[in-house]
């Protein structure tokens, strides 16, 4: 998904990777921070792959710095990209499987780990309320937190339910 979300900032305006990675996280709301390394290793590959192209730029009193644009054949694969209807994969969340793993190991009491699982979601609540509440974020950003929190909700709904299963 980054690929998409840096061809998209590329169909604006050309960049360079510390204004991509800026740019990202903003949209994100600060959710999702990404390694400057990941977002060069990306853009490499779009490159490599006709995605954007870039041009080294001469400054006078910085080093000289990289930028990247859109190409067409970018254009028209981040469209598709958008069009075409999400994959839906709930079975794949890494949260489920770490209950699952740490069950089939034996790694100890079951509800510790649950109510460890708890505590870190409870945060992410937390993090997530205090950055809905704040009225400078972009409505679109805004709604990125909304679904965030939806999805933390729902992941302690879901730990209400092993406990439920495990505490008899």
């Amino acid at each position: 998904m980054l690929k998409y979300h840096l061809l998209s900032l590329l169909a604006r305006q050309p960049r360079h990777g510390y204004e991509l990675k800026t740019a990202f996280e903003e949209i994100m709301g600060g959710t999702w921070k990404v390694n400057i390394g990941q977002i060069y290793s990306t853009l490499g590959r779009l490159e490599r792959d006709g995605l954007v192209e870039s041009e080294l730029v001469h400054q006078e009193v910085r080093l000289d710095k990289r930028v990247y644009a859109l190409t067409e054949k970018g254009r028209e694969e981040t469209i598709n990209w958008v069009l075409e209807p999400p994959k839906v994969r709930p079975l794949k969340d890494e949260f489920l499987h770490k209950l699952l793993v740490h069950q089939r190991m034996g790694l100890g009491d079951l509800r510790a780990f649950i109510w460890k699982l708890r505590k870190e979601y409870l945060q992410v609540l937390k993090d997530l309320s205090d950055l809905d509440a704040d009225l400078t974020l972009d409505p679109l950003t805004t709604l990125v937190v909304k679904k965030a929190l939806r999805y933390a909700e729902a992941d302690l709904k879901w730990l209400d339910d092993c406990e439920e299963v495990y505490s008899e």
